[in-house]
């Protein structure tokens, strides 16, 4: 018997108790309490002579940010009290029970160990009733698919019930190639188009490449091919030819020749592939591009794409609620929504406000229907607006596919130095362009400022354009020779000395070439004064013969 009255037998009693009313987090966190030694105050109750309450109760108080009063039964547990707002046995009755423990001489840890036991049999018994329960709803799946017919009449959804109880489970078995698989479910879907008219197969199809690239989407992005490393082709080589499909029935529909019965299939397409391109999760399908295409061509209808516009705009409420590549994808779907409706300055003033998809390669397609009609100055407009997007990106396909829709607008817009303006936004990354342009247009003083400004090395210019300038201009190359050669003599080491020496040795024609020479024997004279306290410096200059 305890100092506090309480019996092994008691406690053992109390102890079976605890495991089959405590969960193990519970106990857990009771522990860390008890280790934290937050259990104050443990004291036996006093009970009245002659009380009908027989129970036996330990009171203590228990410390956490503020005091908590804990009665606990050790009798029945399950009417121990505490003055914390938690329901049922909680963290600090579990505290008390291993201050309990410590009191009797026992070792708690050794009891949290047992209860740690108990809790993994429990889960043990748990997952195997779980498998048990899945491998049966699993084969009554299977029998029920295969029960299953597909009906054209039925609406678009139930088309795809169908194509999801029937083949999206083959995706999961992460043993096949993902390629393998969707190879078999497009044939074996595809083989389901003999019950249609053939005027709707080309309808039926766009609906099954859409199920697909949602199938696609999901292996990817569970991680399939990290799972089992080789077994399945990166992502775009196993998305490409279904998305090619997809464009090429899409391209090709005849909304005229599809019966009346099934627009709303037709219309069902847009929120199908919704579901795809507005997802939280990294997707190896760009859903919006698929949106983008459905929309200019199956889709384009004003009614259709209004009201997708408003289903659109109410997801964006509220707008901090959403996670960021959701976020972003509504507002790129709606910008190209919002093109196709006619008001691109809607649309372009949503660019500004992407932080996550701001992919400039998704508008190109419509600068180019752009310049098809002729309306350069809306390129004009959407160069400006795409600036900061290409900025951000720094990919060079992006930079060189700008530059091209730059270069045939600057030839035929008057307004040259607001495109001037536009394009050295983009310094340092469309220097290249820039800088091979001006050669070309024969601005020999703009192309010398260009390589000042960006402080470009003669080492560094392209050996073709300095050749050029050689001949054109060298009296402007001087400035850009004299800057490299005072910012190899700021680094202080040997091997920049070295190419300052360098730089000197070709600068002197230069100045020949421009009928200077006096003015060179002059700088020399002057620079070796400057720099007398260089010694390696000096070294340098005299192996390049450029002391005597």
């Amino acid at each position: 018997m305890s100092q506090l009255g309480l019996s092994v037998k008691t406690f053992n009693r109390v102890t079976e108790q605890m495991k089959r009313r405590f969960r193990y987090a519970i106990l857990e966190q009771g522990w860390r309490y008890y280790r934290k030694q937050a259990v104050l105050d443990l004291a036996a109750e006093e009970q009245a002579d002659g009380g009908e309450d027989q129970d036996q109760w330990i009171a203590a108080e228990v410390y956490e940010t503020k005091r908590y009063r804990v009665r606990f039964n050790c009798t029945a547990v399950k009417r121990s009290q505490c003055t914390c707002s938690e329901e049922g046995g909680c963290k600090h009755m579990a505290a008390v029970y291993f201050q309990l423990c410590d009191e009797l001489g026992k070792k708690p840890e050794l009891y949290l160990a047992e209860f740690r036991q108990v809790y993994i049999e429990e889960e043990r018994q748990r997952m195997v009733l779980r498998k048990r329960a899945e491998h049966k709803a699993e084969l009554e799946r299977r029998k029920k698919a295969w029960q299953m017919s597909l009906s054209p009449s039925s609406p678009a959804q139930e088309w795809h019930d169908f194509f999801h109880r029937k083949y999206s489970k083959p995706f999961t078995d992460y043993h096949s190639p993902v390629t393998d698989i969707a190879a078999w479910a497009q044939n074996e879907l595809y083989r389901e188009e003999e019950r249609f008219p053939e005027q709707v197969v080309p309808l039926y199809r766009m609906h099954v490449l859409l199920f697909l690239l949602r199938q696609l989407s999901i292996r990817y992005g569970q991680g399939g091919s990290r799972i089992y490393p080789g077994r399945d082709a990166p992502a775009a080589e196993t998305v490409r030819p279904y998305m090619e499909e997809l464009r090429r029935l899409a391209e090709s529909y005849d909304p005229s020749a599809t019966p009346a019965a099934y627009e709303p299939h037709v219309a069902a397409l847009g929120e199908i592939a919704e579901a795809v391109a507005l997802s939280e999760e990294e997707s190896a399908v760009d859903g919006l591009d698929v949106l983008a295409l459905l929309w200019s061509t199956v889709l384009n209808r004003p009614d259709w794409m209004e009201e997708a516009h408003r289903r659109l705009e109410r997801m964006l409420v509220p707008v901090s609620s959403l996670r960021p590549r959701r976020r972003d994808a509504i507002r790129v779907a709606l910008v190209h929504l919002e093109v196709l409706l006619g008001r691109e300055a809607e649309a372009v003033k949503r660019l500004s406000e992407l932080t996550y998809h701001n992919d400039p390669g998704r508008y190109w397609g419509y600068l180019r229907e752009h310049e098809r009609s002729g309306r350069y100055d809306r390129i004009v407009y959407w160069l400006g607006a795409l600036a900061p997007l290409i900025r951000q990106s720094g990919q060079s396909a992006d930079l060189e596919q700008y530059w091209e829709f730059w270069k045939r607008v600057y030839e035929r817009m008057p307004d040259k130095d607001g495109l001037e303006a536009l394009v050295l936004s983009l310094l340092p990354g469309i220097y290249p362009y820039l800088s091979s342009f001006l050669l070309e247009q024969g601005r020999y003083r703009d192309w010398a400022e260009i390589q000042l400004l960006q402080r470009i090395s003669p080492a560094e210019i392209a050996a073709g354009e300095l050749e050029a300038m050689e001949r054109a201009a060298p009296e402007l190359l001087l400035p850009l020779f004299h800057q490299a050669i005072e910012r190899h003599i700021e680094e202080r080491t040997k091997e920049h000395y070295r190419e300052a020496a360098g730089l000197l040795q070709r600068l002197k024609p230069l100045y020949e070439a421009c009928g200077a020479a006096g003015t060179w024997e002059l700088f020399m004279e002057r620079f070796t004064a400057r720099y007398a306290r260089l010694r390696a410096l000096h070294k340098e200059l005299r192996e390049g013969a450029l002391l005597t």
